[in-house]
């Protein structure tokens, strides 16, 4: 994943997941940084309100056929 702002341009990398108290926790390095990302109840209903709608929904949705196209096409040209 990647951040872009003003700031700078900076690559986030998910190493794990759990759970602390009432939050989803994501640990992992943004940039040369240890990072825990912590999600409340309240921050997956707004992810979730963010992500059900139609062209994600459709991204989603094409996202396995495309995996196995570009894969197919990766085989193909190996031989």
């Amino acid at each position: 994943m990647k951040v872009v702002s003003p700031a700078g341009d900076f690559d986030i990398s998910i190493k794990e997941s759990g759970v602390e108290g009432n939050s989803i926790v994501l640990k992992g390095q943004m940039g040369v940084w240890d990072s825990k990302i912590y999600l409340t109840p309240s921050d997956l209903w707004l992810f979730l309100s963010l992500f059900i709608r139609p062209s994600i929904l459709l991204f989603l949705l094409k996202l396995p056929l495309q995996l196995i196209l570009r894969r197919f096409k990766k085989d193909e040209k190996r031989i």
